[in-house]
């Protein structure tokens, strides 16, 4: 949620969405904001991996947040993946 709000626009729009099937929780965020390079995707989850390294003096951070949270998934016998829209 934290990158999904830094990195969409004013006029852009973020979406949450929880679904719940049998055993299965999904917690879904789209937002608009720029598309990720396709050689990026698979770096995505990468401690400090960041796909714009000039964007950190504008944003802030160290490229971690991601590498935490599927950290935390994984710890809960979940997975996380990113998924680039149309």
């Amino acid at each position: 949620m934290d990158n999904a709000l830094k990195y969409s626009d004013d006029r852009g729009s973020i979406v949450l969405s929880l679904t719940k099937t049998e055993r299965i929780l999904r917690l879904t965020v789209e937002n608009t904001c720029p598309p990720i390079a396709a050689e990026d995707m698979k770096y995505l989850f990468d401690r400090f991996y960041r796909t714009d390294k000039s964007r950190n003096s504008q944003t802030g951070g160290y490229g971690i947040g991601l590498s935490v949270a599927k950290a935390i998934v994984e710890a809960h016998k979940g997975t996380v993946k990113a998924i680039m829209g149309s």
